[in-house]
């Protein structure tokens, strides 16, 4: 019994998406064209990764020296529990709101394309700088 048969659901015809241009190196010759996205740029995907290092690395610091001022004498468990739950902590923290900003870059950005695009009007779409109050202008 063959599996690719007509009753198998992906081995019907496939439309394939608006023909891409002929000097498009991305769709590898076969006519793909790229869906809109909503994710932030990568700048601010990596601005978000380093701030999420940064602040693993700050709490870790601040965790050791927390755990290194429990101990007179030099004892390494206090220190290493405290840089790890610190590193863990501040990381957590700076992730969650990493992922806040950059999830309203999104709608931020989503928002000012709406903004952008032009209103239909009952007469069809207006022109750049026309009149909307229907008013002649007197002089």
């Amino acid at each position: 019994m063959s599996v690719q048969g007509d009753d198998w659901p992906h081995s019907g015809p496939q439309t394939p998406g608006p023909p891409a241009s002929a000097d498009d190196p991305m769709d590898g010759g076969i006519g793909l064209t790229a869906a809109p996205t909503a994710l932030p740029s990568v700048l601010a995907r990596a601005v978000a990764f380093a701030a999420i290092v940064v602040a693993a690395v700050c709490g870790g610091l601040a965790g050791w020296a927390t755990g290194a001022l429990q101990c007179s004498l030099d004892c390494v468990g206090p220190a290493l529990g405290g840089t790890v739950i610190g590193a863990l902590a501040a990381a957590a923290g700076v992730a969650a709101l990493a992922a806040l900003v950059l999830r309203s870059m999104s709608e931020w950005a989503d928002q000012a394309s709406v903004q952008l695009r032009p209103r239909s009007t009952p007469q069809g779409r207006r022109r750049a700088g026309a009149r909307t109050d229907n008013k002649a202008v007197r002089k």
